[in-house]
């Protein structure tokens, strides 16, 4: 890791870390999604897979041997210890798969998109947290839309997530997206010229 410097991409469902973290990425930032380090730790025969059917049971296996999310889900969404039971195991496989990831990659400057930042071992990689919001109304557009819900369960939702002032206390950066584009790309390429001008004083003093 060394050379590298990281940032932080977070926020609510539905606020728009994909399209930021899009647009850092034009800008030539390589951007780590830790969504996609999450599906690729438990693929069938690894050993996060193997870890959790330790603990929560074959039962959240899939006739095929892969991961039924749904079932694991139903396990530890309604109980705080099975679900901080979860996290523990997979956070740790989670931050070595992006460690290695970003390792693989030229770009000085990188960043990882991740709903669960804050808190989790990956906090640890990051010098900077940029925190995306939107107001309530986009947001829940934006999950209807893509999830394919009603709005009743498009609020649950967000009932059932941390509120902005929890990502916001932890903000070194804030993006508003509420779907102006034009104004969107002015925040993050301001953003990007202060990271990337910190990154070059970090640089210099190592």
């Amino acid at each position: 890791m060394q050379n590298k410097y990281i940032f932080g991409i977070t926020g609510g469902s539905g606020a728009g870390k994909s399209t930021v973290s899009a647009k850092f990425r034009e800008l030539g930032v390589y951007v780590s999604d830790a969504d996609i380090a999450a599906r690729c730790v438990v693929v069938s025969g690894s050993k996060c897979l193997g870890e959790l059917c330790s603990e929560f049971g074959n039962d959240i296996l899939s006739f095929d041997g892969s991961l039924n999310r749904a079932r694991l889900a139903e396990i530890v969404f309604s109980d705080a210890e099975k679900l901080e039971i979860l996290n523990r195991i997979t956070h740790k496989y989670i931050y070595e798969y992006i460690v290695n990831e970003i390792d693989e990659h030229d770009s000085e400057l990188c960043a990882v998109d991740g709903a669960v930042i804050i808190g989790s071992p990956v906090m640890e990689l990051c010098r900077k947290l940029v925190v995306v919001t939107a107001d309530k109304e986009t947001r829940l557009e934006r999950i209807m839309k893509r999830d394919s819900i009603d709005r009743n369960s498009a609020l649950a939702r967000l009932g059932a997530q941390p509120e902005d002032s929890f990502y916001l206390e932890h903000a070194d950066y804030t993006v508003v997206n509420n779907g102006d584009l034009i104004k969107l790309g002015e925040q993050i390429e301001e953003i990007y010229n202060k990271i990337k001008n910190e990154a070059k004083a970090a640089c210099s003093q190592t």
